[in-house]
């Protein structure tokens, strides 16, 4: 009896750290993504953000427009908008099986229209599993406003 109660607990053990293991990989990957699409927002590597972005993907600007996928990439071509610095800290990641939240801050130097952007934006996405793959499916994005 004794060995069948320590069989039990060793399972639910394994469970539990094979259940958290699972969301430190979704943590990582999260985190990993939100990286991969700030580097392609530096580049202008619209292709990348097309894969990160799911079809039916809608984000809010910092100035409260809508876009949709096609609207950001075109905006993302523009020349004259441009990302020269950007860097992501204070990321967290929530995940709720095969949706997941992500919220964060960036600061970058950027500009859009030959206007000075630069600053640091708090923002959040909110990610779904399709078929396998991460995609964003909504987005907001918020300018810090100096204190």
């Amino acid at each position: 009896m004794r060995l069948a109660i320590v069989s039990v607990v060793a399972l639910m053990l394994a469970g539990a750290s094979g259940a958290a293991l699972a969301a430190e990989d979704v943590t990582k990957t999260l985190t990993d993504l939100e990286a991969k699409w700030s580097a392609a927002a530096l580049t202008q590597d619209v292709k990348t953000v097309d894969q990160i972005l799911a079809p039916d993907w809608v984000g809010r600007g910092w100035h409260g427009d809508q876009a949709d996928k096609a609207k950001s990439l075109a905006e993302m071509k523009d020349p004259t908008g441009k990302v020269t610095a950007i860097k992501n800290h204070d990321v967290v990641v929530r995940s709720f099986g095969n949706v997941a939240v992500v919220q964060g801050f960036d600061t970058e130097t950027s500009s859009t229209k030959g206007k000075d952007t630069s600053g640091t934006y708090s923002w959040t996405d909110v990610f779904q599993k399709r078929n396998g793959h991460w995609v964003a499916i909504a987005s907001q994005t918020t300018k810090v406003i100096p204190k």
